[in-house]
């Protein structure tokens, strides 16, 4: 399961996403909700969500900054912006900080499912990626524990083990 954080300073918007969407059908669960950047840092950190669904202007923190902040720390998190803004400023800071979606408020329901689908389906790619490249390395692993002359286990614990 994908887990999920929504962040927005409206709990209208916050509890109606945690009720209307179907989070089971792509395979996620809400691990949390926060009413403000500064609690959405804490608890992206505590909870270390897969998709985060963001607000941009909340009190002390503005959900743009936020993400710049956390981005480094959870690069593979995918990130829609949910905004009543439609200043082309705050689009291109978005893009630039990898937001998968910018999405209106008042957003429907199937613009939602889109964003939801087009982010579970590049974690899926990601998380194919990644398990291709262990294999990979497993591989290269294996191979150079049978051939000594590419360097094999033995020098890598040797490096190891002068750090």
């Amino acid at each position: 399961m994908y887990k999920v954080v929504i962040i927005d300073d409206e709990p209208i918007i916050v509890e109606g996403l945690k009720k209307t969407v179907n989070w089971g059908n792509f395979q996620c669960v809400v691990a949390g909700v926060a009413f403000s950047g500064e609690e959405g840092i804490t608890l992206i950190r505590n909870e270390k969500p897969d998709i985060i669904f963001t607000d941009i202007q909340m009190p002390r923190l503005d959900g743009l900054t936020m993400i710049a902040a956390i981005k480094s720390e959870f690069p593979n998190a995918q990130v829609a912006i949910l905004t009543g803004y439609r200043d082309f400023d705050y689009a291109q800071k978005a893009i630039r900080l990898g937001v998968a979606r910018f999405l209106l408020k008042p957003s429907k329901m199937d613009e939602l499912m889109e964003a939801l689908g087009v982010m579970t389906k590049k974690l899926a790619e990601l998380e194919s990626d990644i398990l291709e490249e262990s294999k990979d390395n497993l591989l290269s692993s294996k191979e150079k524990d049978e051939n000594p002359t590419i360097g094999g286990h033995q020098a890598v614990k040797q490096k190891i083990h002068k750090h």
